[in-house]
């Protein structure tokens, strides 16, 4: 028995975990690293929540949160959603009939962009997800950029950073290469592997902005390099807005794909859809100058970023149409299945947490509500149900896609359905809650606040603790389901032709091979 446990951690199976040399190998992996990402994206979140929960912090206490509340942003845009970005797109492929053949390449990128990102995070850094300068290259006595890392170390985890993004860049070019190079001759792409390809590109565009803005930061640490603060800042919003996207739109062709399924009829219009990938795609990359609102721009440019942010959310409001007249105009919608409840949570949400961004562009507004909780209960509602619940919707189809005849149980459904529900009602109620707040002028990123906001803080904090018990009720139940499955057995006896002697047949499940390995595993344990 322990011959047979120890011989699950040999070389050559921790080689195949390592670098899996399939293109379901590499889905499975990218999976992995979103859901190890979104753990400590969590459990930072809920440390600064914590802190936020008293009105009168002591000046020594803001450390410890800006500490947390940059790890749980560089967690969420530099590991999260670039990890679960690929997942999804590659899942995309894979459901088209495409393949990865570079599996060692995506493999050595994943490791190599983890270990960038986590020797960067060992360091402690203190400025925020979105390293503005000069405080992101700080190193004195009354601010730290990094609090564990000085002089040249904090050059070297730029540099490292700077590696991360490009072995995430490479990882995404590597997509599109291989998606054309294995594309079904004389077939157009499906409309989920559509998206997914195109906003591969769309990463292969704009991550090369984050790298550049990191490795100007090394260069000035190590080399003295001079920093232009405004170019610095161009760089980055270029990553900075469309990075937001790389989840949700690849999404967007998921829902595109599952709607329709538990619809049970075709998409309302397949020519919106495919039409509204160049309204998408274009759009997230003009609009990234509104974050600069705050900023003493010129009113032509004021004028444009209004302009252009309306035509992109014209983009989203067409997706949100064309879903909701498939669902509204089908003779019934599978919400009892969990992959067609996840979907539906996540259309649902989009909704609420995209009627909140209409306003956000308007010039009068967006100074006003620019840095308060406003803008983090939108940006928040949109991550927890859209990119959330759509990623838990892909990940619950990846689970029956890769074990032929397999699927979940009545019990294990009755559960992710109210795991699902479990997570998202709070957590809508909590997005807006956090736009209350900031309607009354909660700033952000302060660790000190006016008492009047003490009970909205709390209640926050409490419906996140009930929010995280759904969503971890709703993925452990699908993997509990999932790695308990046994392909069912049929034996049959029948006379052999020309003879007198029975023959006896075992036959499983078609195509059971692809469960080998997790069989192979529950037997050794």
């Amino acid at each position: 028995m322990v011959s047979n446990y120890l011989s699950i951690f040999s070389a050559s199976n921790i080689k195949k975990v390592l670098f899996p040399s399939t293109t379901s190998g590499v889905i499975w992996q990218y999976f992995a690293g979103s859901l190890a990402w979104l753990a400590v994206v969590g459990m930072a979140a809920m440390n600064l929540r914590t802190y936020l929960t008293y009105p009168s912090n002591s000046p020594e206490v803001g450390v410890t949160y800006y500490a947390f509340l940059t790890l749980h942003g560089w967690s969420a845009m530099l590991g999260l959603v670039p990890f679960a970005a690929i997942s999804v797109i590659a899942y995309s492929m894979y459901k088209d009939g495409m393949s990865i053949r570079r599996t060692k390449l995506m493999s050595g990128m994943f490791w190599l962009a983890n270990a960038g990102l986590i020797f960067a995070l060992l360091g402690g850094p203190d400025m925020g997800w979105y390293m503005y300068p000069p405080l992101a290259v700080e190193d004195n006595s009354n601010f730290h950029a990094f609090l564990n890392y000085h002089g040249a170390l904090m050059g070297i985890a730029y540099l490292a950073l700077a590696l991360s993004s490009l072995a995430q860049t490479i990882a995404t070019v590597n997509l599109v290469s291989d998606a054309y190079a294995t594309k079904p001759k004389g077939q157009k792409l499906g409309i989920f592997s559509a998206y997914g390809v195109a906003f591969a590109v769309i990463i292969a565009l704009t991550l090369p902005a984050l790298t550049a803005g990191e490795l100007w930061y090394t260069l000035n640490i190590l080399a003295g390099v001079p920093i232009n603060t405004l170019l610095w800042l161009v760089l980055f919003w270029f990553y900075g807005h469309p990075v937001v996207y790389y989840v949700p739109f690849p999404l967007f062709g998921a829902l595109y794909y599952f709607v329709p399924k538990f619809s049970g009829r075709p998409l309302f219009s397949e020519k919106w859809a495919r039409w509204n990938i160049y309204l998408l795609a274009i759009g997230s990359m003009l609009i990234w100058v509104h974050h600069l609102q705050t900023f003493p721009i010129p009113v032509p440019v004021r004028l444009w970023i209004n302009l252009s942010t309306l035509v992109l959310a014209s983009g989203s409001g067409l997706t949100v149409l064309n879903l909701g007249l498939t669902v509204l105009t089908s003779k019934g919608y599978n919400y009892k299945d969990p992959v067609g409840m996840a979907t539906l949570m996540a259309l649902i949400g989009f909704i609420l947490g995209g009627v909140q961004a209409v306003p956000l562009p308007m010039f009068p507004i967006n100074p006003i509500v620019h840095n308060t909780y406003y803008v983090v209960g939108h940006f928040h509602l949109v991550i927890w149900t859209l990119i959330l619940m759509g990623f838990t919707a892909v990940f619950l189809d990846v689970l029956r896609t890769v074990r032929p005849g397999f699927d979940y149980s009545k019990s294990a459904t009755r559960l992710i359905n109210a795991g699902i529900l479990v997570w998202t009602i709070p957590f809508v109620i909590v997005g807006y809650l956090m736009s209350m707040e900031g309607y009354m002028g909660m700033l952000r990123r302060v660790i000190a606040y006016p008492t009047t906001f003490y009970p909205y803080n709390l209640s926050i904090s409490l419906l996140a603790e009930i929010g995280i018990a759904g969503i971890v009720m709703a993925v452990g139940s699908a993997l509990v389901e999932f790695l308990t499955y046994s392909p069912s057995t049929t034996v049959s006896v029948s006379s052999g032709s020309g003879s007198s002697t029975p023959s006896i047949s075992l036959a499983t499940d078609q195509n059971d091979k692809k469960g080998e390995f997790f069989d192979n595993l529950k037997l050794k344990l």
